[in-house]
């Protein structure tokens, strides 16, 4: 879909997403910027799809998209009926331009036919095989106009930017005349599309990654609530800040059909990252909602490692009786902490054991990817036991750390910060895997903030 297109993998992928979820997504961005090549390049995805393409005016007549009225039904069977082939009605997908700019008349029979893809023909009800209704325009629905139901139809939303990379630039002037897209090697059945939805359904959400959904949507009706410092009234212009219930119900299924187009069986917090295109009403916000929502998604993972270091003091170990009152320092009772500069390091306890009841040389291998030392039969380097709670490695002593009931909770917020690290990985390669977030700009904010926290954690 995207060969031959420059900077626009994102709108592409998010429009094969909303088409494989039953939604639609509207687009806003400046004339010339390709919005209608996405509706285009969509039908490339799916097996004969029929593309209905319309530019809308305040002149446009409920004819021009829907078909125009029988005459011979309304003669003979006196019935008012429209002639929907080649229309809106019969397509699976629709690009509508400029869709702000039709009358009440389109606006009131497109919300049924957006929410429930259903269209009153005459006195039929018409099932429609839309699988996406692609809406664009360079401004954003007026206000009290009447046009907040058919805004908020539009489930995903994207502002299309003009080409800010010179390189991209300057392949999109050097490159021929524009050549007609070639269909894709595998495209979509409506089968297939019908197995997704189906198979999205059993798709689990996780307790964090609700509770990072449930987060998100106390802070918005927190922000939509909040009052003018001075008169302590609340301010009208907070209600951008509202999302529905049914906005958020459907943003869910969404998410659950991204879980299943990358192969998981649940719901990850990578997913949850496109809520960033479901919960602005005005471009204006769009910065304060990516950053709400990454931060939500940040505190949970937060409050995942310090509910894991509920209690500290069972991170103490004693070794011996030597060590004193001090015992040796065990992040996780599995491994002893070596008091080294740099990266932290560890050695399995059961290992530090073998050290000190053996007093043969044992053979060690470098450590492995978590800074743990690993012993071997036979190795590169000689590791041998020195004076209890030390270990000598290369004839260089290393002392294992010690921890007493004033260090507890530093040992406690080193341990932390590592955790916290080791989960910043795990959503980074979740987000790179991530088909429909990957190099996007909530990705970015999401990598930024955690960033932010793990500074937090090494600070304090």
């Amino acid at each position: 879909m995207s060969r031959d297109t420059y900077e626009r993998d994102e709108v592409l992928a998010l429009s094969l997403l909303s088409a494989l979820s039953g939604e639609s997504i509207f687009l806003l961005g400046l004339p010339g910027v390709g919005k209608s090549m996405v509706a285009r390049r969509l039908k490339l995805a799916f097996l004969d799809a029929r593309v209905f393409e319309y530019l809308m005016s305040r002149f446009s007549t409920p004819d021009e998209i829907f078909g125009p009225v029988s005459i011979s039904r309304l003669k003979d069977n006196d019935s008012y009926e429209r002639i929907t082939s080649g229309y809106l009605p019969e397509s699976e997908i629709a690009f509508l331009d400029e869709i702000w700019k039709a009358g009440p008349a389109i606006q009131n029979a497109l919300l049924t036919v957006l929410n429930e893809r259903i269209y009153l023909n005459g006195n039929q009800e018409m099932w429609l095989p839309l699988r996406c209704v692609i809406a664009a325009s360079n401004e954003l629905p007026a206000k009290d106009e009447g046009l907040e139901a058919l805004w908020d139809r539009f489930l995903l939303r994207y502002i299309v930017e003009p080409i800010s990379g010179k390189e991209n630039f300057i392949k999109l002037l050097s490159a021929g005349s524009e050549q007609p897209a070639t269909p894709c090697a595998d495209v979509f059945s409506v089968t297939d599309c019908r197995q997704i939805l189906s198979e999205s359904c059993n798709i689990n959400i996780p307790d964090r990654t609700m509770e990072a959904i449930w987060a998100m949507r106390e802070r918005l009706d927190a922000m939509m609530h909040r009052r003018d410092a001075v008169s302590g009234r609340p301010d009208p212009e907070n209600v951008k800040f509202y999302i529905s219930d049914r906005r958020w119900k459907k943003a869910i299924g969404v998410l659950r059909v991204s879980a299943r187009l990358n192969d998981r069986d649940e719901v990850d917090l990578s997913d949850a990252l496109l809520l960033s295109h479901m919960l602005w009403n005005d471009d204006t916000t769009i910065p304060a909602i990516r950053d709400i929502i990454c931060e939500q998604v940040a505190l949970v993972l937060f409050k995942e490692v310090v509910k894991n270091q509920e209690n500290p003091r069972r991170h103490v170990k004693s070794s011996s009786k030597s060590a004193g009152n001090n015992g040796l320092y065990s992040h996780d009772g599995e491994h002893y902490a070596v008091q080294c500069e740099g990266t932290p390091m560890y050695i399995r306890i059961g290992d530090y054991k073998r050290i000190i009841s053996s007093p043969r040389e044992i053979f060690f291998a470098s450590e492995d990817n978590q800074g743990v030392l690993r012993l071997l039969d036979m190795g590169q380097y000689t590791l041998c036991a020195g004076k209890t709670g030390h270990l000598c490695i290369n004839s260089f002593d290393y002392p294992l750390k010690t921890i007493g009931e004033s260090e507890m909770d530093r040992g406690a917020m080193d341990d932390m910060a590592m955790h916290m690290e080791r989960l910043t990985k795990e959503l980074n390669s979740l987000i790179d895997d991530n088909l429909f977030v990957r190099d996007s700009e909530v990705a970015k904010t999401m990598q930024r903030v955690m960033m932010d926290f793990r500074k937090r954690l090494e600070e304090a």
